[in-house]
């Protein structure tokens, strides 16, 4: 049983993180989005414009950039790679979830 002290103690840690995403070509990357923004742990998912990015894209993949905010139980790390997991296992039509380590920043703790 959780007790009262125990969860006044506890503190919520929010980190940022780019991923960089590849879709399949085709595929509704708005439901894609929006089922990255429901995944455990996450709070927001923006969506960077990137030219670049869509330069690369081919009638089989497409590429978009996230920036995204999260909430940390453990290590960012260890948190941002269970939730890759995650993405990896349950979205249909997501190919690859690449965390961008070296953009990972504290943003507050609660």
């Amino acid at each position: 049983m959780i007790k009262l002290h125990n969860i006044l103690l506890e503190s919520i840690s929010v980190y940022y993180v780019e991923v960089l995403i590849k879709t399949t070509g085709g595929e509704n990357k708005v439901e894609i989005y929006n089922q990255i923004r429901a995944i455990h742990g996450i709070i927001v998912v923006s969506i960077e414009h990137s030219d670049f990015l869509m330069s690369k894209s081919t009638d089989n993949y497409e590429y978009s950039l996230l920036k995204i905010k999260y909430l940390v139980t453990s290590t960012p790390e260890e948190d941002i790679h269970q939730i890759k997991i995650m993405a990896q296992k349950q979205i249909p039509g997501l190919i690859q979830f690449i965390p961008r380590i070296k953009t990972l920043e504290k943003k507050g703790a609660y």
